[in-house]
């Protein structure tokens, strides 16, 4: 029966707190979406003050406090110290605390980063976890500007230097590992990787969400090319590890424009899309989705650029200056092993010229002097491979036969310049008009980790002759454009997606083209953007308030419910 009056009907009815809540999470149920703003504060039970958990001379010693793990066990703080005060020379060191509600907070771990770096200038630091990796977090630090009188005059501008830390974190508990060593802990939670390199101007983008998105991997923008660095830690008496990097080199030589054989969603020479090649059985359905999803976003790119390709004209030049290759300026400790002091895969004769592969073994034990000078001209990233107390790990040589843990370190190297070559030369229907490029910006637009394949976005600068319809034009224009091309870490080959239309710069700066251009990327990864899962995420912390002049309010530990209230 219908009600009879307005009471009745709910009209005059009050709603409280609770069913505030009801009617959000109703709302769950029919959008999928939960709005962060539903539980904007936590009852005082949750909360506890950072002040009654830690104590004070630790807060007087300068400790920035980041966050919580992913795993909810440990907060993670930084310190900031001067090395030298007339320099104003920095080191920084991170700290592990053990986390239990209303309890005191307990040291566990304190390392070094950047391992003998002489740093200039306070640096903003990421500190980053993998989605389903708690083994280890990686540390990104980088200077916007300079600091002092002695880092404008070793720097400039148009220059910013990247230092990185791989840190093994502690464990929960002892593992079986760790008490079988006779050093007290074992080589997966006693190991650091370090390396630096410098960018130049328009500066790539910090972007942990798809730099990180496969575990054990990291992709690194050098502004020259890209780098993947895979990081991993092989138990003893296991079988020899299949490579996480380039682990098909049996594939055949293709021209870089040609479609993948095993992908349907790269666009072939001929401007017809590939048909989808068959699922084989027995694939889990993570993996299905995830081939649909790439090639979905393989099919909307083809459709967005109309641009026909074709095969044309003269391999075009370059006007940028040959990078400058990353090192350790004068070092003493840099360790770049070569093939006698390391493992490294040997070249496959069908593998592209452009692929550059190499591997490496690590064990804990003390690095020979010998060792420390061998040199390897294929690493794209010199790096140092210590355990958590700064000494080097020894390398294993080609020959070695050893049954414990070992560290294995690889990196693929995708040069920026080639490829940008390759592609005007070979799928630019503007390539006869173009003349050299002096300037690119390369953005990453997604990471799929279950087909191993990477999009970017090259944008552009470059000379070209105006079109042959416009009569009296002799002269060549700057004009900007873009490149969508696909890299797969498991061949190594890349292939074009798309190339854009010349757009003649007029009148505009750099400055405002890069602007405008990253806009751009981020307009469209907001229309492919597939939202995180609350369990497979790349968990962030940053200082970035700190370079603001600000402070966090909360350290919040979202899966768990819990505040640390600053």
């Amino acid at each position: 029966m219908a009600p009879s009056s307005k009471s009745e009907r709910g009209g005059n009815r009050k709603w409280g707190p609770r069913d505030h809540v009801i009617r959000q999470l109703d709302r769950v149920k029919i959008t999928g979406q939960l709005s962060p703003r539903l539980f904007r504060k936590l009852p005082p039970r949750l909360c506890v003050s950072l002040r009654k958990i830690v104590d004070e001379e630790f807060l007087q010693k300068g400790h920035i406090f980041l966050g919580f793990s992913k795993c909810g066990r440990f907060v993670l703080s930084y310190t900031s110290d001067f090395l030298d005060d007339y320099f104003s020379s920095f080191s920084y060191h991170l700290y592990w605390w053990q986390f239990n509600v209303h309890s005191k907070l307990r040291l566990v771990r304190q390392v070094r980063l950047f391992q003998d770096e002489e740093i200039y200038s306070d640096l903003f630091l990421h500190v980053c976890e993998w989605p389903s990796d708690s083994s280890k977090v990686i540390v990104f630090g980088f200077n916007t500007s300079g600091n002092g009188m002695l880092m404008n005059m070793m720097s400039d501008e148009n220059h910013r230097d990247i230092y990185i830390s791989t840190v093994s974190a502690p464990p929960t508990s002892p593992c079986t590992d760790c008490k079988e060593s006779q050093i007290g802990s074992c080589l997966s939670h006693s190991f650091m990787l370090h390396t630096k390199y410098q960018v130049v101007y328009p500066f790539p983008t910090f972007q942990p969400a798809f730099q990180l998105k496969k575990d054990n991997v990291v992709l690194l923008n050098t502004s020259f090319s890209l780098v993947a660095c895979a990081i991993s830690v092989h138990s003893a008496g296991e079988a020899e590890p299949n490579q996480i990097l380039y682990s098909k080199q049996s594939q055949p030589h293709r021209h870089p424009s040609c479609s993948f054989p095993s992908s349907p969603s790269t666009l072939s020479p001929s401007n017809h899309s590939p048909l989808p090649s068959p699922t084989p059985p027995g694939t889990p359905p993570a993996v299905t989705r995830a081939r649909e999803f790439v090639a979905g976003i393989f099919r909307r790119a083809r459709e967005a650029s109309g641009v026909e390709l074709q095969d044309k004209g003269e391999s075009p030049g370059t006007s940028r200056e040959s990078p400058p290759r990353a090192s350790f300026p004068d070092s003493p400790v840099c360790h770049r092993p070569s093939s006698e002091g390391a493992t490294r895969s040997s070249s496959h004769p069908e593998e592209p010229s452009y692929v550059n592969y190499t591997r490496f073994r690590y064990i804990l034990g003390e690095a020979t002097e010998s060792d420390s000078e061998c040199e390897d001209d294929k690493i794209s990233l010199p790096f140092l491979v210590t355990d958590i107390k700064g000494n080097h790990l020894k390398p294993l040589n080609e020959k070695s036969s050893f049954q414990g843990q070992h560290l294995s370190v690889e990196q693929l190297t995708l040069d920026f310049e080639y490829v940008i070559n390759e592609v005007i030369r070979n799928d630019a229907s503007w390539s006869r008009q173009f003349c050299s490029f002096s300037d690119y910006d390369i953005v990453i637009l997604e990471m799929c980790p279950e087909t191993n394949k990477v999009i970017i976005n090259i944008g552009l600068l470059l000379l070209a002759f105006p079109a042959p319809e416009e009569e009296g034009q002799l002269r060549p224009k700057t004009y900007h454009t873009s490149l969508k091309v696909a890299w797969d870490l498991h061949t190594g080959i890349f292939s074009t997606l798309s190339v854009g239309d010349l757009t003649e710069v007029k009148g505009q700066t750099s400055g405002s083209v890069w602007s405008s251009y990253r806009k751009s990327c981020v307009d469209t990864v907001m229309k492919w953007l597939v939202p995180e899962s609350s369990v497979r995420y790349v968990n962030r912390m940053t200082n970035e308030a700190l370079h603001k002049g600000c402070s966090l309010k909360v350290l919040a530990d979202s899966l768990r419910y819990t505040w640390i209230v600053l």
